[in-house]
């Protein structure tokens, strides 16, 4: 009786796939942090459940109304449609995320020190269709009325959890993006090429362009 139950118990064991203990929870949140290669040495047999996570998030981006931008003469802009001020030109200086939002929250520029990061919906209204000379004096993909020259990505607040995927004509192509990593990820310009992309934000340094708003 007991080599049958051991038995059943074996041929049980090794009947349930490897990675049943590996639920779809489990294997989305394992995808944010690490790559395909990984996630299957850990959980063998997962791929169906991969493909199933890259169909957990589909959330677009909600995109804010043309802006009209109005030069204040104090180093910031105004745009009187979305009721935002930005800084004429980005900041230089590259931070990592968190000491992004330290540093928005301490600046105090211009007569106001309510400055902050901005979501990716607000920072692409600063996009331009074609690459054209700005204030800087050199070409950009970005609104000629802002100073601009230098390949910088800049920041958003807007993490891969809230916008999934963007579609965006990049210099002249209908072109789509998708990134599943959650909030491990977040959203960047780089006017330079005039393109939206997603990076981690574990230890990444960036640059900064900020925002206010305005009544």
């Amino acid at each position: 009786m007991r080599i049958v139950l051991l038995t059943l118990v074996i041929f049980f064991s090794q009947a349930v796939p490897s990675f049943a203990k590996c639920t779809l929870k489990d294997i989305c949140a394992m995808l944010q942090k690490m790559d395909h290669f990984s996630i299957l040495n850990a959980c063998p047999g997962s791929a169906p459940k991969l493909k199933e996570c890259k169909k957990v998030s589909s959330v677009a981006i909600e995109k804010l109304p043309a802006p009209e931008f109005v030069d204040n003469g104090d180093e910031t802009i105004t745009d009187t449609v979305n009721k935002l001020r930005w800084y004429k030109k980005g900041v230089d200086k590259r931070f990592t995320l968190k000491d992004a939002y330290i540093f928005a929250e301490g600046e105090s520029f211009a007569g106001s020190s309510e400055w902050r990061l901005p979501t990716l919906p607000e920072l692409q209204t600063l996009l331009y269709p074609e690459r054209i000379v700005n204030a800087s004096g050199k070409k950009s993909w970005i609104n000629p009325v802002f100073n601009h020259s230098k390949a910088h990505y800049y920041w958003t607040t807007t993490t891969c959890a809230e916008v999934s995927f963007i579609e965006e004509i990049y210099q002249g192509k209908q072109q789509k993006k998708t990134c599943q990593k959650g909030d491990a990820a977040v959203w960047l310009i780089l006017f330079k090429v005039g393109s939206t992309l997603w990076f981690l934000t574990k230890e990444a340094k960036h640059h900064v362009w900020l925002v206010q708003n305005i009544q």
